[in-house]
């Protein structure tokens, strides 16, 4: 019998270089701030696709014992986050929280993994019911979740099923690979960040269609247009 996938991680990189997340919880809730945001993302590494909806009440207890803070501090706390989009705010709004850079600093756990299947955002589709992780469950609203692959010679590429349908449909899937391609290199090479591959790589395309005006090294001179003056 085949082993679950594990969509749990142990471990999340703690880096030394401060954002601007830590800054503002620390200048606003002092330490209760600096502990409650490292507790959380322990947290949602424990949990199933990095996910944690606390519409349950005792789901919501157990965030407030594991980040040992009041009931009223928890809440702005999450605010805050959601105000600077550190959390999803539209998942915040149905008490899910989702970190999105998370995900991406988690991206080598998975690629490692033999399935290498990286979780995605859940995706608000109406108002009637919720669907966290593939489990169908009574809520104001329904998500559910696209499955993202990874592409590039150097694993870093993101898309999900739908993602890469609709780049073929409109590139080919040969043109699709090469912009795949162009894009993974430029990540390895030279770093870059990106919230959606899937619309890097479409405004890549449109940079590349943009016309540029180039002097004609054989047209008259402006001042010369005048036959009496040739």
């Amino acid at each position: 019998m085949a082993r679950p996938l594990k969509h749990t991680v142990d471990y999340f990189p703690h880096f030394v270089n401060t954002g601007k997340t830590l800054l503002i919880l620390q200048n606003e809730f002092g330490n209760n701030g600096y502990a409650f945001w490292f507790k959380l993302l322990s947290l949602l590494c424990k949990s199933d696709q990095q996910v944690y909806d606390y519409n349950n009440p005792a789901a919501w207890r157990l965030l407030l014992a594991e980040t040992s803070v009041s009931e009223d501090i928890a809440n702005r706390i999450l605010q805050l986050l959601a105000d600077i989009e550190t959390i999803d705010p539209d998942l915040y709004l149905k008490k899910i929280i989702w970190v999105q850079n998370l995900i991406d600093n988690l991206g080598d756990v998975y690629i490692r993994r033999r399935n290498g299947s990286v979780p995605t955002k859940p995706v608000i589709v109406n108002k009637n019911k919720v669907n966290v992780n593939n489990k169908p469950q009574t809520r104001p609203d329904h998500t559910k979740q696209d499955h993202t692959n990874i592409y590039g010679e150097f694993k870093n590429v993101l898309l999900s099923d739908d993602d890469y349908k609709k780049l073929v449909d409109k590139f080919s899937e040969r043109g699709t690979k090469e912009r795949i391609e162009d894009l993974s290199k430029g990540i390895a090479s030279k770093g870059y960040k990106y919230k959606s591959h899937y619309a890097t790589i479409l405004n890549w395309d449109r940079r590349k269609e943009a016309p540029v005006d180039k002097p004609n090294p054989r047209a008259i001179p402006k001042q010369y247009t005048n036959p009496e003056d040739l």
